[in-house]
């Protein structure tokens, strides 16, 4: 099953990286009383949904990869009792042989 932060995640990576580049590219300047005033929102935000996207994309491969460490883990558990179970050649039985 896809994990929904692996799409979102790189929703706002891209949209990260298109408004940061977008804002690098166009200066924007408001014009005030006191004179131009040179303020450009879309660079931080740009930066900001760049770095939420990687997060998240992270978080999403972080866990993938703490599932896949405790599947063997516990598919030698699993195994590991029946073989238990039974007695090994190796192990005394009690009963000796004359």
């Amino acid at each position: 099953m896809l994990d929904v932060r692996y799409p979102i995640g790189f929703l706002f990576l891209i949209l990260g990286a298109l408004l940061a580049i977008y804002g690098y590219g166009h200066p924007a300047t408001f014009n005030t009383v006191n004179g131009p005033f040179p303020l450009n929102i879309d660079v931080p935000w740009g930066i900001f949904m760049f770095l939420f996207g990687m997060g998240t994309v992270s978080l999403a491969k972080l866990d993938e990869v703490k599932k896949a460490e405790q599947e063997p883990a516990s598919a030698a558990n699993a195994t590991e009792p029946e073989a238990a179970s039974s007695p090994s050649e190796t192990e005394p039985t009690g009963e000796e042989e004359s």
